[in-house]
C-alpha cells in the first residue's frame, strides 16, 4: 500500500541520526522498493533519464557503504595490490574472491568490504575495510601521517598496506569516494556487483514520518529533492 511521508530517518548502533526532508512528499509502497523503481522499458528512456539514473545507483551504492562503515565495527583500512596479471579484471576478481573465502575458512569469519579502483597504468588493485579479522598482520614499520602502516602476511597476490580506523565517519566518507562512474562503466561493467562485502553486516533503521521533523536546524546538504540532517547521539 502506498504511503505518503515528508521525512526519511536513518538511526545507527550509536544513537546517531540521518534526517532526509524532502521538499514533495515521498511516496513509498510498501510491496515494491520505491528506490529500485525506474522505467518501464530501457528503449523509452531518454540520455537524461539514462544518465541520471546511473548517478541515482552510484549514489545507493555510496550509500548504503557509509552505511554499512557507520553500523558495524570495522578495525583497519585496506589496499590490497596485484603482482602479476594485474590488467586481468575478472581474474583479480577471481583472487580476492578466493582469497577471502579461504581467509573465512582459515580464521572464522569476519567483517569486509572491498571496492576496486583502476590506477592510472590500468591495473586493477583494492581498498577495504575489515572487522574482526585473525590473519597475520605485522606492524611494518612505516608511519604516514603519524599512523602506524601494517602489512597482511596472508596476502599472497601482492603488497597491502593497512592502517587503523580512528574515526567511523571520515572512514566511511574516504571509502565510499571509491565508488565512482568508472566502476559501471570499465571496471566491473553494468550490472554488475560494485563492491564485495561479508553477509550479516549491519544497516542503520530506517523509519518514516509524516512530519517535517528537523525542527528549524540548517541542513547539512541540499537540493532540489531534499535536505538532509547529520544529528549526532550527543545532540538528541
Amino acid at each position: 500500500m502506498a504511503k505518503f511521508y515528508k521525512t526519511k530517518i536513518k538511526e545507527y548502533p550509536d544513537g546517531s541520526k540521518v534526517l532526509t526532508v524532502y521538499k514533495n512528499a515521498l511516496c513509498v509502497d510498501d510491496s515494491v522498493d520505491f528506490e529500485s523503481v525506474s522505467y518501464s522499458s530501457s528503449e523509452e528512456k531518454t540520455q537524461e533519464e539514462k544518465d541520471l539514473e546511473k548517478l541515482r545507483n552510484l549514489w545507493k551504492v555510496r550509500t548504503k557503504i557509509k552505511d554499512y562503515c557507520l553500523s558495524n565495527d570495522f578495525t583497519y583500512f585496506w589496499t590490497l595490490t596485484f603482482s602479476e596479471d594485474r590488467s586481468d579484471d575478472g581474474l583479480c576478481f577471481k583472487k580476492l574472491s578466493k582469497w577471502l573465502e579461504l581467509m573465512r575458512k582459515k580464521y572464522g569469519r569476519f567483517n569486509y568490504i572491498f571496492i576496486p579502483e583502476r590506477h592510472k597504468d590500468g591495473s586493477i588493485h583494492f581498498h577495504g575495510v575489515t572487522g574482526g579479522f585473525g590473519g597475520a598482520i605485522v606492524y611494518s614499520g612505516v608511519k604516514h601521517k603519524g599512523k602506524k602502516v601494517f602489512n597482511c602476511l596472508d596476502w599472497i597476490y601482492g603488497f597491502t598496506t593497512l592502517s587503523r580506523i580512528r574515526s567511523k565517519k571520515k572512514c566511511a566518507n574516504y571509502i565510499s569516494k571509491y565508488v565512482t562512474k568508472d566502476l559501471d562503466q570499465g571496471i566491473v561493467g553494468k550490472g554488475k556487483k560494485k563492491y564485495w562485502s561479508s553477509r550479516g553486516l549491519r544497516l542503520p533503521v530506517v523509519e518514516y514520518s509524516s512530519l517535517d521533523l528537523s525542527g528549524g536546524l540548517e541542513p547539512d546538504y541540499e537540493n532540489d529533492i531534499c535536505l538532509i540532517y547529520n544529528i549526532n547521539s550527543t545532540e538528541l
